[in-house]
């Protein structure tokens, strides 16, 4: 009689543990379908999030990414959030991720050659994939930003002059006019 109370009490952990990881499955499934998230990564693993990493070869970079998830074929593919009015990817957004794919390879990682940012707006969350820069050409997009910020190398001219505003460059940039931007500004 004892050893039928042990083995019913055995069976009964053993049908609560399955029970609550199908729904553990099942509430996954579900927030992936309303997150809208791509069919590669709903049997993906998350296996970092919000992670400080860096590196210091070929240069010193660091940086701290949302969400890095590993493929059932081994592959890392990397995830950044954005809070955003319209659904859009800016070039900053894909050097940013291609830094850290960069820094992740230099730490063993098999990386995807692209990422997804997560693009939450008032219409909801969508997944946009970005092809990433390869390692030459983050190094060269480091140098040039180096070669900036130190004076060695003029700003680029961009075709709009709002993104001028926040620029740490102003005083450095040929095509900068504080004078005509206030008299701009006040004049609105």
């Amino acid at each position: 009689m004892e050893i039928t109370y042990i083995y019913m009490l055995i069976l009964t952990i053993i049908l609560v543990v399955l029970g609550l990881n199908s729904l553990k499955k099942d509430n996954a499934r579900k927030w992936a379908i309303q997150e809208n998230m791509p069919i590669e990564l709903e049997d993906a693993k998350l296996v970092a999030s919000e992670q400080y990493i860096k590196t210091d070869l070929p240069r010193r970079m660091h940086g701290t990414l949302d969400q890095l998830y590993r493929l059932k074929s081994g592959v890392y593919v990397l995830i950044d959030s954005k809070t955003r009015k319209h659904r859009k990817v800016y070039r900053y957004d894909i050097v940013q991720l291609s830094v850290y794919r960069a820094i992740l390879n230099r730490n063993g990682k098999k990386m995807a050659p692209y990422a997804y940012v997560r693009v939450v707006t008032e219409q909801g969350v969508q997944y946009l994939k970005q092809e990433l820069l390869c390692e030459e050409e983050v190094i060269a997009e480091y140098d040039r930003v180096k070669a900036i910020l130190s004076g060695k190398e003029a700003p680029g001219i961009v075709n709009n002059k709002r993104m001028c505003t926040g620029c740490g460059q102003q005083a450095n940039c040929p095509a900068w006019d504080y004078k005509t931007e206030k008299a701009d500004k006040y004049a609105s």
